[in-house]
């Protein structure tokens, strides 16, 4: 438990990064803030017993999953939000607006076509990817064998690439 001597300490070192997680799973912002908050919650209140067995950040990711789960299992027609509500995130505002527009035209496709991919295919994708979890800790969160993890990213990515050049195929065809 290094890095951190308080609870403070462990809620500013992750809270950015378990937020971006959450919030790239149910894409709207509120609800990523208060599924933040309920995985600090059930991490103080299980403070106490935590083992060690593997990191703080892969112990909290793990809760934050769990939370998404339970979440998304009570609110499964949850509604489909913009990129517009990415552009708090990374907005650079030194950039050109042509420049801009395009990113953001590219990023919507991307993520777009992640929602389109199966659920475990979303949950690796977006734990490697963005995230930038190792495969030991993305096979923590998930309660997966890391061959698992490296053959479902694996597949995930193939087939992420094929729906996006079909997408874009389809788009140049009008």
């Amino acid at each position: 438990m290094k890095n951190w001597h308080s609870l403070e300490d462990l809620y500013q070192q992750y809270h950015s990064e378990i937020f971006r997680y959450l919030f790239k799973r149910v894409r709207h912002k509120e609800t990523a803030q208060d599924l933040a908050q309920e995985t600090f919650l059930k991490a103080f209140n299980g403070l106490a017993s935590f083992k060690g067995q593997s990191s703080v950040k892969t112990w909290l990711y793990t809760i934050a999953h769990n939370s998404f789960i339970n979440w998304y299992r009570k609110e499964m027609n949850y509604t489909y939000n913009s990129i517009d509500n990415f552009s708090f995130i990374n907005e650079n505002a030194d950039q050109n607006p042509e420049e801009y527009l395009a990113k953001k035209v590219r990023q919507e496709q991307v993520m777009d076509t992640i929602y389109q991919l199966k659920e475990d295919f979303q949950h690796v994708i977006i734990l490697r990817e963005f995230q930038e979890l190792s495969y030991q800790e993305i096979s923590e969160v998930l309660g997966w064998k890391i061959s698992k993890v490296k053959t479902s990213l694996h597949r995930a990515k193939l087939e992420f690439r094929k729906t996006l050049s079909k997408a874009e195929d389809d788009r140049y065809e009008v």
